[in-house]
């Protein structure tokens, strides 16, 4: 059966639905019986069902991931200790609810309140936000945590929008008696916090704590109703997403500098970070010409009746997005037509989430049309395109939610629809090659809807002999079905060479001899990420310790150490928080150690996971700054458990070539005699201890301890013995709490 909510197919007899969790009973109307959706009639009293039939109470959350965020704060560590993070806080209520509700029953008061705070949470569920608290006439939402989201103020945003979108829409419903209209107000905020869960006689909360939450609660008091304001912390990190109008420095309560506030008006139409970036500029483009030059030669194949498949593979911020922009502006062959969709992270639960917005660009239908002008739309351009092609307007109709009077296509079921949708899109497409070259660019795979999937599968079998090229970009998680195929090229994008990363640098901040030095350090931190390179330059001229103008910047003080910008610490808080918990919690402890950790140092969890513990480190080879992003988000009281550990002397990584040690020479021969017994096990033993609580690097019983190193994210190394470990030593006191 469908899923009334998601449209995801379930398996039959299932109480509640595989995909997003909503229950599928509903209650008779006369006797409130449980009844199956789809019957006509009660099986207990025989009442017709239909209108006004109630749905069953939902034993979860109307979200389509509610029930995982509920998981996680239950059986997470970091939510029961508390975990410090990135994230954005959305305070909305009802302007003037005392007036509104005096002298009313408490009931009645009830019944008008419930909508509103049933729009305000479905607003937040949709872009996968977490409502910790009810507040009366309001509420409180949290976006990147307890998961989180390397997007998270723009998901905050487009929460608020569409909670005044939705209260707008049902004015009409929403309006009291007497004429008085009900309208909200918004304050967003984004920064650091704690999070963690609170649990009193009654239940368990999990809440934010610090400033953060306190500013936007106090920015959602100023706003007036109907609008949504935000801060400049807020909108930086949503920028270029959002449309948004300067109020300037507000005084806030309880802080003795102004906040520079915004007010945001609306959402634009961005499907990347390089669209995002256009307003402020790019930065040079380096590094990817062989790449680019591979797309074309795709693109001149596919022309010829060749249809091609490219997939661009690479880590957060390789950039993916921006060599798709560079193909589509660099290519010179006149008469191609390019259609650009992209997958959204809250969009997987959304059934043709991208083909959707792929289809409103080739209909040139507007966000304020209504189901008679999309209908007109999609039946002028279809007839205009091919006759034939009318008996698939029906299916592209319903893909827009567009009510659909055809009786042949009511008659039909789900799974003859799902049919007919998949036919549909692939047909046009086909269809519009023969007329002119199409590229087709699909973005982000790796957050693509199983019905949009299905779609490129369909539409990829066929495509040997179409004048279509699919150009598609994900992650390395995404699992590629097409790349076997004789026509499929696969495309990596690694880290920026040292020469390449110096060239951009060198475009970004200036060519003087003094700045060297920084430069390195860039590109030692950021492993030549593009996007994080761009990302900690523009959060050091925004602290002023680079002044000037772009590629003529200088140095006003020494820089000793980068902070991870908010925007890159949100993409490596997303990425950490998919591994496993004991492997993050490795990552953690490592974190809070130091650079270079000696895995005896990680305490049980370097016991217990030394054999899964290179695929978390494997995870990371050459990436991002983890430790610099990790630290941050451990608490002050996890730190201090942690550092003792590094109280231990860490063994040296081994060189790679060293020169001959008679004295070891002799340690080797002598260790493969017989032991001697027991009395000689004990007194080596206690010679190992004392050399341990001395300083003293000495081998290990059995097999000397090497040691082998895999690069952590941040230019330092997490390092795991090769063979064996050392027993558990007490701690040095002099080396207690000194952390490398």
């Amino acid at each position: 059966m469908n899923c009334p909510r998601c449209g995801a197919q379930n398996r039959e007899g299932v109480r509640f639905c595989e995909e997003c969790g909503a229950g599928f009973l509903t209650l008779c109307p006369a006797c409130g019986a449980e009844t199956r959706p789809g019957r006509k009639f009660c099986g207990t009293c025989g009442a017709m069902l239909g209108v006004g039939q109630a749905e069953a109470p939902s034993r979860t959350p109307p979200s389509s991931t509610s029930g995982h965020i509920a998981g996680k704060i239950l059986t997470s560590r970091a939510a029961l200790e508390g975990e410090r993070t990135q994230i954005t806080v959305l305070f909305a209520d009802m302007k003037g609810s005392m007036e509104l509700l005096a002298d009313r029953d408490p009931e009645e008061a009830r019944r008008i309140l419930d909508p509103v705070l049933e729009w305000m949470m479905e607003a937040v569920h949709h872009y996968e936000g977490t409502v910790n608290q009810v507040m009366g006439d309001g509420i409180m939402a949290l976006f990147g945590a307890p998961l989180a989201h390397e997007d998270h103020a723009v998901r905050a945003c487009y929460a608020a929008l569409r909670m005044r979108q939705t209260l707008r829409r049902h004015a009409d419903t929403a309006r009291l008696a007497g004429g008085v209209p009900i309208q909200i107000r918004v304050g967003l905020n984004s920064g650091e916090v704690v999070v963690r869960s609170i649990v009193s006689d009654l239940h368990m909360d999990y809440t934010a704590v610090g400033q953060t939450t306190h500013l936007a609660s106090r920015v959602e008091q100023m706003a007036i109703p109907d609008t949504i304001m935000a801060t400049a912390n807020c909108v930086r990190l949503a920028e270029g997403y959002v449309a948004v109008t300067p109020l300037g420095p507000r005084a806030v309560k309880g802080l003795a500098e102004p906040v520079e506030l915004y007010e945001v008006t609306g959402m634009r139409a961005i499907r990347s970070r390089v669209e995002a970036a256009l307003g402020r500029g790019l930065s040079r483009f380096v590094g990817r010409e062989a790449d680019l030059k591979q797309i074309h030669q795709a693109l001149g194949r596919a022309a010829q009746g060749h249809g091609q498949v490219v997939a661009i593979v690479g880590e957060p911020g390789a950039g993916k997005s921006r060599l798709i922009y560079e193909v589509v502006r660099s290519w010179q062959e006149p008469g191609w037509l390019f259609l650009e969709t992209a997958a959204a992270p809250y969009g997987r639960s959304t059934p043709y989430h991208a083909i959707v917005d792929l289809l409103k660009f080739y209909f040139h239908i507007e966000e304020h049309d209504d189901s008679t002008q999309v209908g007109d739309k999609i039946a002028a351009r279809l007839r205009a395109l091919d006759d034939q092609l009318s008996a698939t307007q029906s299916a592209v109709l319903a893909l827009f939610g567009v009510p659909v009077e055809d009786s042949s296509w009511l008659s039909l079921g789900s799974a003859q629809r799902r049919r007919l949708n998949l036919e549909a899109v692939t047909r046009l497409l086909l269809r519009e090659s023969l007329d002119q070259p199409v590229c087709l660019v699909v973005e982000d795979l790796h957050w693509i809807d199983s019905e949009t999937q299905a779609v490129l599968d369909e539409l990829v079998t066929r495509l040997p002999s179409a004048r279509l090229l699919l150009l598609v970009s994900h992650r390395a998680e995404y699992h590629n079905r097409w790349i076997n195929r004789s026509y499929c090229t696969q495309l990596r994008l690694d880290p920026l060479p040292p020469a390449s990363a110096e060239e951009l640098l060198h475009h970004l901040i200036g060519a003087d001899d003094t700045l060297l030095p920084f430069k390195r350090l860039l590109i030692d931190k950021t492993g030549g990420n593009p996007f994080f390179l761009e990302e900690c330059v523009r959060a050091l001229v925004e602290s002023g310790v680079l002044t000037g103008e772009p590629a003529a910047y200088r140095l006003v003080r020494p820089v000793q150490g980068l902070e991870v910008p908010p925007t890159v610490q949100a993409v490596i808080a997303a990425r950490i928080d998919q591994l496993p918990p004991a492997e993050k919690a490795l990552l953690e402890t490592a974190a809070v150690i130091g650079k270079d950790v000696a895995f005896e140092l990680l305490g049980d969890h370097g016991r217990d996971r030394r054999r899964s513990s290179p695929r978390a480190g494997a995870a990371w080879r050459g990436r991002a700054p983890v430790r610099d992003a990790l630290l941050p988000r451990s608490p002050l009281h996890v730190r201090a458990r942690a550092h003792p550990r590094s109280g231990l002397r860490q063994s040296p990584p081994r060189p790679a070539s060293r020169p001959a040690r008679p004295d070891r020479e002799r340690h080797r021969a002598a260790r493969s005699r017989p032991t001697g017994g027991p009395r000689r096990a004990a007194r080596s033993s206690r010679a190992r201890r004392r050399a341990l609580g001395s300083g003293r690097t000495v081998p290990s019983a059995g097999r000397r301890q090497g040691v082998r190193t895999f690069r952590a994210p941040t230019g330092g190394c997490l390092v795991r013995p090769s063979v064996g470990s050392c027993p558990a030593a007490p701690a040095d006191p002099r080396h207690a709490g000194r952390g490398r």
